[in-house]
């Protein structure tokens, strides 16, 4: 008898504190519905989350040339040979100076650019292949696909 009081005290206990764990403030905390489904049409997969990039057309070309061009030593979410390019437009703000380092490394990182130097030495002085054949909008396109991620 002593032993089912025990289990049944040890029940009510641990509600209590599972209750008093999900308590924020004095309130209970409402569970939040599920996400709604994405309005923009999904182009894929990636992770856990779905990419709903803001032009599917941009999109596709970046994935194209980012494969044929940046995949070899870039990945968007991991560092390989070179930094990954996931949030690449937040640190470095400045297109021009993208469409710079993308076609002329050797130029920019000559310049005395801070940024490029710092990061060529994070990466074992390995410097970043010229692609002076990007234009503008191929570039953007990447950097577009990267973003959408």
């Amino acid at each position: 008898m002593n032993k089912e009081v025990n289990h049944v005290l040890q029940g009510s206990l641990l509600t209590l504190v599972v209750i008093g764990a999900i308590k924020v403030g004095g309130f209970l905390m409402s569970i939040p519905p599920p996400p709604e489904e994405p309005k923009e049409p999904v182009v894929g997969i990636c992770g856990n989350a779905a990419i709903s990039p803001k032009n599917p057309a941009t999109y596709s070309k970046g994935k194209v040339l980012f494969q044929e061009n940046c995949s070899s030593c870039h990945s968007v979410f991991k560092d390989l040979t070179g930094p990954a390019l996931g949030g690449v437009s937040q640190r470095l703000p400045d297109r021009k100076m993208v469409y710079k380092w993308v076609r002329n490394p050797a130029a920019v990182l000559k310049s005395g650019n801070v940024y490029f130097n710092t990061l060529k030495k994070r990466f074992g002085d390995v410097q970043m292949t010229a692609f002076d054949n990007l234009s503008n909008d191929e570039i953007d396109a990447i950097l577009d696909y990267v973003e959408s991620h």
